[in-house]
């Protein structure tokens, strides 16, 4: 009797468990259906993105490295042309580096040269907040230098803008910091500040980290620039 009965409850239970899970199927099964289907959809519209990203990254390589190649075989308006339109394309790292190449080639004695538009180049990419760190870094250095060899000696708040602009550079983090405190004495030198010029010009010539290139021209300039504090301290005499 006993073991009767407890079938029975057993029977039961089980009626209600089918009679729940039918009942929450009807419910919400459809849901659970499209749930399921969404997510398939969304795995499968994310590999053929993936795969469509991979397949654009290299048509955008291979495109570049023939713009190079041009650049490298002295075919410099094809190349300007190549490096142009790889610059407007959705590829970040690519569109940065030709808008790179693209300056570098202006900037040359090449039938090509156009330093306004070198500037405005180096603007976007120091402006831009699709540009990687990095390479507004970079940008800004280039702008400077450039802008330096541009500017006549009474431009003293050009100067100061300059000065401004590199200051986010010659922080001890920065992999161009060298570079930056070698156009920060120039700056220096250019408004005549001597004494300024010297200390920035002996803290690369001391940097062991700096490159021997730059410290060697950091010791020649504190050398000359001693010369000349020397001469204006007799003259002050």
């Amino acid at each position: 009797m006993s073991n009767n009965f407890e079938q029975f409850i057993q029977e039961v239970e089980s009626d209600l468990r089918q009679e729940k899970f039918e009942h929450l199927w009807k419910k919400y099964g459809k849901s659970i259906t499209i749930g399921f289907a969404v997510i398939i959809g969304l795995s499968a519209a994310f590999n053929l993105w993936q795969h469509h990203q991979a397949k654009q990254r290299d048509i955008i390589s291979q495109q570049f490295v023939s713009a190079q190649t041009l650049m490298f075989n002295k075919n410099i308006g094809d190349a300007l042309a190549a490096m142009e339109g790889i610059s407007k394309s959705s590829h970040r790292t690519y569109s940065t580096l030709a808008k790179f190449n693209m300056a570098s080639i202006l900037r040359q004695e090449t039938g090509h040269k156009d330093l306004n538009r070198v500037e405005e180049i180096y603007k976007d990419l120091m402006n831009s907040s699709s540009t990687e760190h990095m390479f507004r870094e970079l940008a800004t250095v280039l702008y400077v230098s450039l802008r330096l060899d541009r500017l006549k000696d009474d431009d003293q708040n050009e100067f100061k803008k300059l000065e401004k602009l590199l200051e986010s550079c010659v922080d001890g983090a920065s992999p161009y910091r060298h570079l930056a405190l070698e156009l920060k004495g120039m700056i220096e030198l250019r408004q005549k500040n001597y004494t300024k010029a010297t200390e920035t010009f002996v803290a690369i010539a001391q940097d062991e980290k700096c490159p021997k290139d730059l410290r060697l021209r950091a010791q020649v300039m504190t050398q000359s620039l001693a010369g000349q504090l020397a001469e204006q301290a007799q003259k002050d005499h």
